[in-house]
């Protein structure tokens, strides 16, 4: 009972947040002017960003409302992003790694990578091999769930994961990764409750709209044991009942013009 009313009140922020007049006018129409006039000058990336972010957060308040449509604003949303973060990272691979350091934050790698899988966002394998490269050391003690997310690209790459104490509560997914599914599903819904409790905090990854109440990590999780034809158990968790996961993209994924043109700016990088 407590985390239904709890899903009902993320559920109407989400749905408010969307309704707002300001949001619509600052995050979307006046980003998604400056893509259209400014597409190669350097507020590209940010406006990619809060542009996408809009449309994640707005399609997902319609997929709530009952409207399937809303999957393809939110793949939008995600690809938006996606460049975003494309557009910020150095040409040189060899640089990257030999400095160690990100473009942009952490959260918003995990984000991106966490949704590429949850949406199966079929251009997103760039992004992937970023968080690929992060080594251990790389993630802190409150970075459980960025490093939860590179597991999960190790494992789809047929690759041993590190299991780092650094996972927290996720490690015990992995654990039970080959082993009982009754329990691997109770490790699951018990990480749905660590969601639950920090959607609503400031500052936390799941505080961004896209992830306030879509389950993003655990649809990533099934996503991956799917690649790796692996049964997923049924997570009995009151995340898992709402439209964002019981209904599902009816199209292929949506191309949109201003993520054509960053595309066509990143490849030529």
């Amino acid at each position: 009972m407590r985390d239904q009313s709890k899903i009902t009140s993320l559920a109407r922020g989400l749905t408010e947040w969307a309704d707002r007049p300001g949001n619509a006018k600052f995050l979307g129409r006046e980003q998604e002017l400056i893509l259209t006039e400014q597409a190669h000058g350097p507020q590209a990336p940010v406006a990619a960003w809060m542009l996408g972010t809009w449309r994640l957060g707005h399609g997902f308040a319609r997929v709530l409302r009952g409207d399937g449509r809303g999957f393809d604003e939110a793949r939008t949303g995600q690809a938006l992003r996606r460049g975003s973060l494309l557009l910020r990272r150095p040409g040189d691979r060899g640089n990257r790694r030999q400095t160690g350091k990100l473009p942009f934050s952490l959260p918003q790698l995990t984000l991106t990578t966490l949704l590429g899988l949850a949406l199966h966002d079929p251009d997103a394998e760039s992004v992937y091999d970023v968080m690929l490269e992060l080594p251990d050391r790389a993630f802190g003690e409150r970075d459980s769930l960025a490093l939860y997310a590179r597991e999960l690209l190790l494992l789809r790459a047929g690759r041993r994961p590190s299991l780092p104490p650094q996972l927290g509560s996720y490690r015990e997914i992995l654990l039970h990764w080959n082993g009982n599914q009754d329990v691997l599903a109770l490790r699951l819904a018990d990480v749905l409750e660590l969601h639950l409790e920090a959607a609503g905090r400031t500052g936390s990854a799941f505080e961004d709209p896209s992830a306030r109440l879509y389950p993003l990590e655990i649809v990533a999780t099934a996503n991956v044991r799917r690649w790796l034809d692996l049964p997923t158990p049924k997570v009995e968790h009151a995340m898992m009942f709402t439209n964002l996961v019981t209904m599902k993209p009816a199209s292929d994924w949506p191309r949109d013009p201003l993520v054509a043109a960053i595309e066509r700016r990143t490849h030529r990088r």
